[in-house]
């Protein structure tokens, strides 16, 4: 038998499958189909939100997607060796950084220097013109079911013979809120 003549039936099967279940059951199918659909994408379109406002918007209108005390709880998080952070490993420039602003700003470093402002200047290390760092993203996607990982920036090192020293690669760690996908961690 050619495949050709196969095609009908399994038609025909698939079609009287769906055709049995109730018409309340397809209506559910349904929506559970689109609901997946919006929450695989949703945390691409907080992203795409980030970039806007990161370019466009004022630094303020940052806290509608990023949790900034997150960010601290994070940081203190990672710095405190005996408790676990959503934040991997950083560059060496991220700890000569904190350390310079502990030694400038004692124990209050994280609250004075971790701010809107500075992520906002972070991000905007990897802008390429008017389409801000969304060009620069490398990677981005799923690490749990409420926990979406981001990279802004490559590894790997500048080309031999150029002048231009390669940008450290930019983290964002986006996790699941009421609200919807807030940055709770960056870092470098």
């Amino acid at each position: 038998m050619s495949s050709t003549s196969q095609l009908p039936i399994q038609e025909t099967l698939t079609r009287g499958r769906l055709q049995r279940l109730p018409l309340g059951a397809r209506w559910a199918l349904l929506a559970l189909l689109i609901t997946s659909c919006l929450y695989l994408v949703s945390p691409y379109i907080t992203l795409w939100r980030l970039n806007f406002i990161t370019v466009n918007g004022p630094t303020s209108a940052l806290s509608s997607v990023v949790n900034i005390e997150a960010v601290h709880e994070q940081i203190q998080r990672r710095l405190n060796k005996e408790h676990d952070s959503a934040i991997g490993e950083v560059s060496d420039a991220f700890i000569d950084w904190i350390q310079e602003a502990i030694r400038r700003d004692g124990a209050d470093a994280l609250s004075h220097t971790v701010t809107l402002s500075w992520l906002r200047q972070l991000l905007l290390t990897h802008a390429e013109g008017g389409d801000g760092f969304r060009p620069a993203i490398h990677y981005a996607f799923y690490t749990s079911p409420t926990g979406f990982r981001v990279q802004i920036g490559d590894q790997t090192p500048s080309p031999e013979g150029t002048q231009e020293p390669q940008t450290t690669p930019v983290h964002l760690r986006l996790g699941r809120t009421w609200l919807g996908w807030r940055v709770i961690a960056a870092y470098y």
